[in-house]
């Protein structure tokens, strides 16, 4: 491809915006072999990261411009993302630019959320571009270590995705890899009826109480090849979730459990202290249970980026959507419900969001 715009408000060491840039000017490993960069040029403005453009002036596909403007002329494809570290929120002003100005025809790229996230945000950049734009974080694309995945129309009754992180980044991203993980069952993704928060020793009380299922979390958890607690002073092997460990170990949980309106029922739990990787599980109808670890490798090479940039560039180049507008719409209200929550100290929120409610004009999509 020719020519990617780039846009991002700043561009710090080990942001989501340097990993990705230097992928876009480079390339990277994949499958035992190092696939360059499909762009002959990478624009990004000079005002947002002077210096670290500077120390990759002598890289070839780097374009600096002077405007958002000149970012995007003659521009294929285009690309706005976070400049800080483990951040998911980007700056609105290039949403607004991209809305006003960007061809219709050309693809695009939100590698997280405007600042805010309500959908209404997002919802005129679907019905101007429908299917040619895309918005995420990497953990939904990274390797799943075994590598399993819902059968397209499987039948669910409940997932439960474990992260670590401090809010809300956390359960940005947690909420895009569970939508991604079940937004594929049977019936496709219906939308969520119910929120519920809880912290600390309240969602361990829950789980006692049925609210979620402690054989789905304990698969989730199995998945870890990196315990804490006891783990680390000897090496021994535990059940940390059936010696009741997992209480003591924790440390600022949170979790938030939705009702869909098709009758599933999903957990995010976001937790310190018990667990240095991040996991999943999903129980069938038919008691059927599987469980994978979201493998993020370790930085600063960050690898996580190289899944998603694959993805991207297959996305620019083949317009084959990865998710559904509808479904996008869906993660930006739930991130956007989410901070209302923990902003105004509300436990529950009967939100009665169908997926119904995000059909868009343009949208081609069914599940």
């Amino acid at each position: 491809m020719k020519k990617l715009a780039f846009f991002c408000e700043s561009l710090k060491s080990g942001s989501p915006a340097q990993q990705l840039l230097d992928r876009f000017l480079l390339g990277w490993p994949s499958d035992g072999k190092f696939v360059t960069s499909p762009f002959e040029a990478v624009a990004v403005q000079r005002s947002q990261a002077k210096k670290l453009l500077e120390d990759r002036q002598h890289i070839e596909r780097l374009a600096i411009t002077q405007s958002m403007a000149e970012n995007l002329q003659d521009a294929e494809a285009w690309v706005v993302v976070s400049g800080k570290e483990d951040h998911w929120t980007c700056c609105s002003q290039y949403n607004q630019f991209i809305q006003e100005h960007a061809p219709k025809d050309i693809p695009g790229w939100i590698v997280g959320l405007p600042v805010g996230a309500p959908p209404v945000i997002l919802e005129p950049l679907f019905e101007r571009f429908g299917q040619r734009i895309q918005a995420g974080t990497p953990l939904p694309w990274t390797w799943r270590l075994p590598e399993v995945d819902i059968t397209q129309g499987g039948r669910l009754k409940e997932a439960i995705v474990l992260v670590r992180g401090a809010f809300p980044n956390a359960e940005q991203e947690g909420i895009d890899t569970l939508l991604a993980l079940t937004s594929h069952r049977q019936g496709g993704e219906s939308g969520v009826s119910d929120i519920r928060y809880l912290e600390g020793d309240e969602v361990w009380k829950a789980a006692r109480e049925g609210l979620f299922s402690w054989e789905v979390f304990a698969a989730a958890v199995s998945r870890t090849n990196s315990k804490l607690g006891d783990a680390t002073v000897d090496g021994r092997t535990q059940d940390i979730v059936g010696l009741g460990m997992i209480q003591r170990l924790a440390k600022g949980t949170r979790a938030w459990l939705l009702q869909h309106h098709d009758g599933l029922k999903t957990c995010l739990i976001t937790m310190d202290g018990v667990l240095n990787d991040d996991n999943f599980a999903v129980q069938l109808q038919d008691g059927a249970v599987f469980s994978a670890q979201l493998y993020r490798p370790p930085k600063p090479n960050d690898h996580q980026y190289s899944r998603l940039a694959a993805r991207m560039v297959s996305f620019f180049s083949t317009g084959n959507p990865a998710l559904p507008p509808e479904r996008t719409l869906l993660w930006a209200g739930l991130a956007h419900q989410m901070q209302q929550m923990h902003r105004n100290k509300l436990k529950t929120q009967r939100w009665n969001q169908s997926i119904a409610s995000y059909t868009l004009p343009q949208s081609t999509w069914t599940p």
